[in-house]
């Protein structure tokens, strides 16, 4: 087993795409956030500043085609990405619980720990109840 790594300061600029109900949202964030090593686990952690307050999110990556996105913001998403599989995930909202799929077309993961510096492309699908509601795009970088 690897060494543990204290975390690193990093950049983070991210845009992400929405398609939703016939429509798009795009929403573009920087901001620094930590770049932790745990063993072979890979976490990139930051404050989004899209919503006021800031949502607490958490990128773990697990090789090189697994990603889970953990928000922590009104309600609580865990979403977990893996190319070419559908998986089950959940949206503990205000109002309830929401159990989601997620589709994952297309996932690419480049992290350089030496240098710290990497990026992250997904694109996906979201599903409830089998009905795809929202095709979604997630554009992030980080450096020191």
């Amino acid at each position: 087993m690897a060494q543990s790594q204290p975390g690193h300061p990093v950049h983070i600029e991210g845009h992400t795409i929405l398609h939703q109900a016939g429509e798009q949202e795009e929403y573009n964030f920087t901001g620094t956030g930590q770049l932790v090593q745990l063993g072979e686990t890979i976490y990139l952690r930051f404050n989004e500043q899209n919503e006021s307050p800031a949502v607490p999110v958490t990128y773990k990556i697990d090789g090189d085609e697994s990603l889970r996105i953990s928000r922590r913001g009104e309600s609580h998403l865990t979403l977990h990405l893996e190319p070419g599989r559908r998986t089950n995930n959940v949206d503990v909202t205000p109002y309830g619980k929401l159990e989601l799929a997620a589709e994952t077309t297309s996932l690419q993961l480049a992290i350089d720990l030496e240098q710290r510096t990497g990026s992250i492309a997904a694109d996906y699908q979201i599903f409830t109840d089998g009905t795809e509601v929202g095709n979604h795009q997630i554009r992030l970088h980080f450096y020191p």
